[in-house]
């Protein structure tokens, strides 16, 4: 499947709100997406997302600095890393991806399955 990354995370959200997600966390999930799409390109083919990118990406100023140059809190820091990794999960478990591009050092809090591992 050659989903670029911007209709993925469409997906993902719609995927959401059909668990019955409140407005509001799917707004702020959109914000993150705006963020993650700001760094990759909304039109960057989701397969082609690779470890090292991610990797990059949460070194980023982009990641983990506001426009104005100021760091971003903390814990929305970890809220996108959280939302990007449970979207990258969530692509894999549905087949949009095959091998999870998360680098080894990310950290994969309860939303991995017992037992799997993200190679």
């Amino acid at each position: 499947m050659s989903e670029t990354l911007h209709d993925a995370a469409q997906a993902y959200l719609e995927h959401l709100r059909g668990q019955g997600k409140k407005e509001r966390t799917l707004y702020t999930y959109g914000k993150d997406f705006g963020q993650i799409e700001a760094f990759f390109g909304a039109d960057r083919k989701l397969a082609g997302i690779l470890a090292p990118h991610v990797g990059k990406f949460f070194k980023s100023d982009a990641f983990l600095k506001l426009p104005n140059g100021k760091k971003r809190a903390k814990p929305t820091v970890e809220k996108t890393r959280r939302v990007f990794r449970m979207f990258l999960i969530w692509a894999k478990e549905t087949g949009r991806i095959n091998k999870l591009p998360l680098p080894k050092d990310t950290p994969m809090g309860r939303s991995l399955k017992e037992g799997e591992d993200n190679d």
